[in-house]
C-alpha cells in the first residue's frame, strides 16, 4: 500500500496521495489507543463519564482535524462530508433502526457462546445517569462525540485507504472487522463488526460522511436510552422488539429493502484520490 508514483511534482491533493498509506494506518491506529488510553485516565481519576467525550475529542477528532486540514478542502473534502439529502436520509434513519432490531437479536444469540463478563456489565451499570448533568455529560460524549471520532477513524480515513488500495468489498469488510476488534468485547465482537459493516456499506454508496455519522449516533443513543431509562429488571429482560420474531423478520425484509433504496442515485461526493474501482 505504498503511495503511488507520480507523474508529476505537482503537490498531492489528498491525504490519501501525499501520505504513506501504511504511515496513515498507524496514525489512525494510535488515535484509537491514545483515546482509549486517555479514556482510562479518566477512569482511574474517577471522571469516567466526562472521559467518553474526552478522549474522543483529545484522541481522535482533534489529531484528525489538524492533519486533514492542511489539504485542499479540509476535512470535509478528504473525509467526504456533505449537505445529505432529506430523503437519503430518512432512509438511512429508517434502515439503522432495522439495523438495531437485527444487531441486538446478532447480539443476544452471541450471549450463548460469550456471556458478558461481569466487569463490564458493572462497568455499564456505573454509567447509569443519575442526575441531569451525568446524563447531558454521557449523552454528549457517548451518542455525540463518539460517534463522529470512530467514524472519522474507520470510515473517514480507515475504509478510505483499504478501498484505494484494495477496491471497495475488501474495504467495507476490513473496516468492518477493524471496528469490531477495537471494542476489545469477545461478546461484541460478532455484533459490532456487523454494524461496522453496515456503516461501511452507507458510506461506500453514499459517499458522504453525514449519514454514517447519524445512523452511528442513533444507535448508541437507543444503548444510551436503554440505560438510562430500563430499571434493572427491564435490563435483565429481552428487549420488547426481540420478544416476536415477526418483529424482527420484518426488521430483515425493511432493512434489505433500505439497503437497496439507498442506493440509488449513487455516490454524492467523488472520492478525493485515484481507487481501483476507477
Amino acid at each position: 500500500m505504498e503511495n503511488q508514483d507520480q507523474s508529476n511534482t505537482s503537490t498531492p491533493h489528498d491525504v490519501f496521495t501525499a501520505v504513506n498509506n501504511y504511515f496513515l494506518l498507524f496514525f489512525c491506529g494510535s488515535c484509537v489507543l491514545s483515546s482509549m488510553y486517555i479514556q482510562q485516565l479518566f477512569l482511574v481519576t474517577g471522571h469516567h463519564r466526562l472521559g467518553i467525550g474526552v478522549s474522543a475529542l483529545i484522541g481522535i477528532i482533534l489529531p484528525a482535524y489538524l492533519l486533514l486540514r492542511r489539504f485542499p478542502g479540509g476535512p470535509r473534502a478528504q473525509l467526504r462530508v456533505a449537505r445529505p439529502r432529506v430523503h437519503r436520509m430518512i432512509l438511512v434513519i429508517v434502515a439503522t433502526c432495522a439495523a438495531v432490531v437485527l444487531i441486538d437479536q446478532i447480539y443476544v444469540l452471541n450471549q450463548r457462546f460469550s456471556p458478558v463478563p461481569e466487569d463490564y456489565a458493572d462497568a455499564i451499570r456505573d454509567l447509569k445517569p443519575v442526575t441531569a448533568l451525568h446524563f447531558v455529560v454521557t449523552f454528549a460524549g457517548l451518542c455525540l462525540l463518539v460517534p463522529l471520532a470512530e467514524e472519522i477513524v474507520f470510515r473517514g480515513l480507515i475504509q478510505q485507504v483499504f478501498v484505494r488500495n484494495m477496491g471497495a468489498v475488501i474495504a467495507v469488510l476490513l473496516a468492518g472487522a477493524t471496528f469490531g476488534a477495537v471494542h476489545l468485547n469477545a461478546h461484541l465482537l460478532v455484533s459490532i463488526t456487523a454494524f461496522g459493516f453496515f456503516l461501511g456499506y452507507i458510506y461506500h454508496v453514499t459517499g458522504n460522511l453525514t449519514y454514517t455519522i447519524v445512523a452511528h449516533a442513533i444507535f448508541n443513543t437507543v444503548a444510551f436510552a436503554q440505560l438510562a431509562f430500563q430499571t434493572e429488571e427491564q435490563a435483565s429482560q429481552l428487549p420488547v422488539y426481540l420478544s416476536d420474531v415477526r418483529i424482527v423478520v420484518g426488521a430483515l425484509v425493511i432493512f434489505i429493502f433500505l439497503l437497496v433504496k439507498t442506493k440509488e442515485g449513487g455516490p454524492e461526493t467523488e472520492p478525493p484520490y485515484e481507487s481501483l474501482d476507477r
